[in-house]
């Protein structure tokens, strides 16, 4: 009987309580920084109390580092939010799930001034399973989604395995571009369609960033420039000090027949 209860005990410590005044608090306006695990942590799936944290729409949240990783389906971002990774840290999709053709591990459709930071800190999806019999096909189940987003910086994280794109800019509202996007000191790794897909963008920075080992479905490129339609726009795009590797595609990949005479692009 002892054996049993040391499990059950040890299963229990694993989980964070939630810290309700700490909470209250972060309601309240008093607390500008929180923790992510104030809202708790479960090993087996934490998308609950993650979730519920970047909700909270504290303006600095903290995920920190639990000694496990933060298994979770799909996350919604949030406007006006800095959220930090601390070193260590993984957040991993939970395997079985993100059954969704485009199921994302981290989304934001029209949200604006978000910043994500986490040196040494990765984003991981699990690239393997979705190929397998149990998923339908897809292209679009990316590491980060960004959608018709403005005032966004990336810094720091290693985005890895997911079953589309490292990095996807998007759009969530007709001819609504990415505005003002850097994307700095990151590693896309090992993912199925490209390290990085930009459909429409203006102003945006990549800077000192990696983009390996890319394989899995057609471009398989390290980044990949493909507007859909003429009125989407590469505007004022720059890449600083990139490094492409081993990916099964091109490194650099332009592909803009969908443009025109009216497209506006630099």
């Amino acid at each position: 009987m002892r054996l049993p209860l040391l499990v059950l005990t040890l299963a229990a410590m694993a989980q964070a309580a939630v810290n309700e005044q700490a909470i209250a608090e972060v309601a309240a306006g008093k607390l500008k920084v929180a923790k992510a695990s104030w809202w708790g942590f479960d090993p087996a799936d934490s998308t609950k109390a993650l979730q519920a944290a970047i909700n909270s729409n504290v303006p600095k949240l903290v995920v920190d580092n639990v000694g496990q990783p933060w298994v979770v389906t799909p996350l919604r971002l949030v406007s006006n939010q800095e959220i930090e990774f601390e070193k260590g840290v993984e957040v991993v999709a939970k395997k079985g799930e993100f059954k969704g053709t485009n199921d994302s591990l981290l989304s934001a459709d029209l949200k604006e001034n978000i910043i994500l930071r986490g040196y040494g800190a990765t984003l991981r999806m699990q690239r393997a399973d979705y190929d397998g019999p149990d998923y339908k096909h897809a292209e679009w189940r990316h590491c980060l989604s960004l959608k018709s987003c403005s005032n966004v910086r990336v810094e720091g994280l290693t985005l890895a395995e997911s079953g589309g794109d490292g990095i996807y800019l998007g759009t969530a509202k007709q001819w609504v571009t990415n505005l003002n996007v850097t994307i700095k000191d990151v590693v896309l790794d090992k993912n199925y369609r490209q390290g990085i897909s930009v459909i429409t963008a203006e102003n945006l920075l990549i800077e000192n960033t990696i983009m390996r080992d890319t394989a899995g479905t057609a471009p398989m490129a390290g980044i990949d420039f493909e507007p859909n339609h003429p009125q989407e726009r590469l505007l004022n795009v720059v890449m600083r000090n990139c490094v492409t590797e081993n990916n099964k595609g091109g490194g650099f990949v332009y592909y803009v027949p969908n443009l025109d005479a009216s497209s506006e692009q630099r």
